[in-house]
């Protein structure tokens, strides 16, 4: 069984090119959390992301590897210590106690901050140059976000999207999307189980939830958070979800295959809304509306020659083709012949499961170890919650019609730069867009709604 802490040490590795053993080792430290008053809940965000990662020590433990301190407080243990403060304009985090005092911030934006925050925070426990550099005083520009005036608290009605993908991202939308005035009904569609290692960065997951179904578990987790939405789940995929109910307005979109996303897009929402992770190293945020002449989500998440060796590397390590590796979900047949590869491998408990899931598990297991296992590994905590923040953000800019872009990366270990986003292009070779029919289609069905 994989664990929480495997599936970090793995990230890890992965990120400084050592053993899993010295991974894991590195991630054998303490942070001590001391918040001054009315910061509370910037605390517990900052808090339920360190934990999934590290130990996070109760006031009455010994001495920890790293002291937090948030706010205009005073630390408690000698140190070392790290400062973070808030306010209206940004989130300020260093070595040295900040200058000025914190004031009340929007829960949305607090979210945003407690990422950046855990992000600070690990960066100084684990101590290696090898990470993606995080330079201290890290500041980070809440007005970089864009949010529209109004947005944060203007209620909004989200019947008519879907949620796809109840995965680590889904997750975060969901933490962050309950800090907003929000009602209706929200669908989440998700064909999988909860993994063995998902807890480590799903928040709404713990380990007595592996084995169950996705959508239904997201659902049942996160409704006390929302007193005006009422999800509904369906274990099946975005596909099987239109042909069984018809066209979508909104596509809240977080599945984690390039693959996924293309056929996606031949559904034809009317608007996609979309956040995906490259594992611990860049989040990226994409929107569109049709009709567009410009990117879609399959330009953007295009055929890319990595995608063969990813595929080639799964079909050789389960043992089977890589034309039934395409087809993302295993049967009862492909089931019986992983099994017979894999003696440790029980043919009935598979069936269902996604064929890049089953091959991260059996990698994490050391069962399998292959040079292209790196492609399929899960991002910290804090990456996926960012990248669930972000995808609101996105949602109310395109609300307000403030969404003048459709593609923009964020640095997870940085601070969001606004003058990053930009308006991308078609592809000339996209499987949607060079369709000249599905494209006809689209128009033709959304022509008046926009």
């Amino acid at each position: 069984m994989t664990t929480v802490g495997q599936e970090n040490a793995r990230m890890l590795a992965s990120l400084l090119g050592i053993e899993e053993a010295d991974a894991a080792e590195r991630l054998e430290k303490t942070v001590r959390i001391t918040v001054a008053p009315g910061l509370a809940g910037a605390g517990h965000e900052v808090r339920d992301l360190l934990e999934r990662t590290i130990h996070v020590a109760r006031s009455d433990e010994g001495k920890p590897d790293l002291e937090l301190v948030i706010g205009p407080a005073q630390p408690a243990t000698p140190g070392p210590h790290l400062y973070a403060s808030l306010n209206r304009r940004g989130v300020i985090v260093d070595a040295v106690p900040p200058r000025h005092s914190s004031e009340h911030v929007h829960a949305l934006l607090t979210a945003l901050a407690a990422c950046h925050i855990a992000a600070a925070a690990l960066h100084r426990v684990i101590g290696s140059s090898s990470l993606p550099r995080l330079a201290l005083p890290l500041s980070v520009d809440f007005t970089e976000l864009g949010v529209p005036e109004g947005g944060l608290t203007t209620p909004f009605d989200v019947s008519g999207a879907v949620l796809v993908g109840a995965g680590a991202v889904a997750n975060g939308f969901l933490r962050a999307l309950r800090h907003l005035q929000v009602r209706g009904t929200l669908p989440i569609v998700d064909p999988k189980t909860v993994g063995e290692g998902n807890p480590n960065r799903c928040l709404y997951f713990t380990e007595h939830h592996v084995h169950l179904p996705k959508a239904p578990t997201l659902a049942q987790s996160a409704q006390p958070d929302f007193p005006n939405l009422r999800f509904e789940p369906h274990t099946c995929t975005f596909g099987e979800l239109v042909a069984k109910t018809g066209l979508v307005d909104t596509a809240i979109v977080t599945v984690d295959s390039r693959r996924a996303r293309r056929s996606l897009q031949k559904e034809i929402p009317r608007r996609i809304i979309d956040a995906s992770t490259t594992d611990a190293r860049a989040v990226i945020v994409h929107s569109h509306s049709q009709p567009t002449e410009h990117a879609c989500l399959a330009c953007i998440y295009r055929h890319v020659p990595d995608e063969h060796a990813r595929e080639r590397s799964i079909a050789e390590g389960l043992g089977i083709d890589t034309e039934t590796v395409r087809e993302g979900f295993i049967t009862a047949a492909a089931a019986a012949r992983i099994a017979k590869a894999h003696p440790s491998v029980e043919a009935s408990t598979i069936v269902g499961k996604a064929y890049d899931t089953l091959f991260k598990e059996l990698c994490s297991a050391q069962a399998l170890l292959t040079p292209e296992g790196r492609q399929v590994l899960a991002p910290f905590a804090f990456v996926s919650a960012l990248a669930g923040v972000l995808l609101v953000v996105e949602l109310l800019r395109s609300n307000h019609q403030a969404a003048t872009t459709n593609y923009w990366t964020v640095d997870p270990w940085g601070a969001p730069i606004g003058r990053l986003r930009r308006l991308r292009p078609r592809v000339l070779d996209c499987e949607f867009c060079a369709d000249d029919d599905a494209s006809r289609f689209a128009r033709s069905l959304w022509e008046e709604a926009r």
